[in-house]
């Protein structure tokens, strides 16, 4: 009897399962659940049933809505592909044009407002003890803000934290760093963690919600949360932001604290120790760069000084400093040469003098012992 192989159909709950088996991390199962439940939403069906509604004509209609249209390139990229393949793991077979529609590139180009050294000083003027120390840990990190906030107060040792790979984009964690001023501020925020919490624990009872009953996070908040408390601190000191960005609030987020780090912090310590801290995963860095986290730490603090935001004097003398350590070395290597050209310019005048002392008399240039017995002689008569 012949066995006929047919396509499994799964409701998003199994196949949300059979993603958590295959050890996908819970952010991307739960952005993946999002993006299940918008599809489903557009659809007016429910997210259970909306394995019985995966047809091309329902996908392109949603591609065709002004929800789909609003969305970053990057965004609709990643909508498309799990929305695609989650049909064809269904039995829904896409012909070469419509695989050309889903498939598109993932796009380089930043929509997110760079962030300035004077806007990052008025922010930390204006922030609260528990915003001073999110800003601060953003920028010394360079860790990304979703990560940012699920880091428990047990993954920090001092000026170390681990990112663990259950946070991390793509399960890649590692070790990151504080500045001095940033575990200042740290320490500020911890003193005052404990009464914030009672506070925010008071504040959801009255409006009907829950917080953990064993609060761990650092910084005890989600990120919805800590993005709004950015973005709040931002309009304040841009003033300009809903005009220069159209009224897209997209562009302010606290992820160009990640892109400040990579930016100034490549100038006191490399690009390959700025890339490694990120974990940025590129061919050359991760193939080629190998340094300790003993090694990163050390190299870190050398240059942390470019991180600082209110140690502006201190930021500035450092940056003195160096570049007077500079100016010194490149002083001492030219000395070195002047040195080394002084002691080659005595050289041939030794060598002129012999040759002088050598034409007075005819030798032949190859008989080493005849020209040192010359000069020899003709120093003795010059004595005598």
């Amino acid at each position: 009897m012949a066995i006929t192989k047919t396509k499994k159909v799964r409701n998003v709950q199994t196949y949300l399962m059979l993603l958590e088996k295959a050890n996908r991390s819970a952010r991307t199962i739960r952005g993946y659940r999002n993006i299940f439940l918008c599809y489903a939403r557009f659809l007016d069906v429910p997210l259970e049933d909306l394995h019985l509604h995966l047809t091309i004509d329902n996908l392109m209609r949603y591609l065709d809505s002004d929800y789909v249209k609003k969305l970053r390139p990057n965004t609709r990229q990643l909508m498309l592909k799990v929305l695609s393949r989650y049909m064809q793991l269904n039995g829904v077979e896409f012909d070469e044009m419509e695989l050309n529609i889903v498939k598109t590139r993932r796009s380089n180009i930043r929509y997110d407002k760079a962030l300035e050294y004077d806007t990052l000083q008025k922010m930390i003027d204006l922030a609260d003890t528990l915003m001073k120390a999110y800003i601060t840990f953003l920028v010394s990190t360079g860790c990304r803000a979703g990560e940012a906030a699920q880091v428990l107060i047990s993954d920090v040792h001092g000026t170390v934290v681990t990112i663990r790979p259950e946070i991390a984009k793509n399960g890649h964690g590692g070790k990151v760093f504080l500045t001095e001023e940033a575990r200042e501020y740290l320490d500020l925020w911890l003193k005052e963690r404990p009464a914030w919490i009672l506070a925010a624990n008071e504040k959801v009872k009255l409006l009907n919600r829950t917080r953990p009953a064993q609060e761990d996070r650092l910084f005890a908040c989600t990120y919805n949360n800590l993005l709004a408390r950015y973005r709040h601190l931002y309009d304040m000191v841009d003033g300009e932001s809903s005009a220069m960005c159209g009224g897209d609030r997209r562009m302010i987020t606290p992820h160009s604290c990640r892109a400040y780090f990579r930016t100034h912090a490549a100038k006191s310590m490399g690009v390959d120790l700025a890339e490694g801290i990120m974990r940025h995963t590129g061919y050359l860095n991760s193939a080629y760069v190998r340094m300790s986290d003993e090694e990163k730490e050390r190299a870190f603090h050398k240059g942390e000084h470019e991180l600082y935001i209110t140690r502006a004097d201190h930021r500035i003398q450092i940056g003195k400093l160096s570049e007077l350590e500079r100016k010194n070395a490149e002083y001492e290597r030219h000395n070195a040469e002047l040195t080394k050209r002084l002691a080659l310019v005595e050289q041939v005048q030794q060598e002129k003098d012999i040759i002088q002392v050598v034409g007075e008399k005819y030798v032949r240039a190859d008989d080493v012992q005849k020209i040192v017995d010359i000069a020899v002689e003709t120093a003795m008569k010059k004595r005598t």
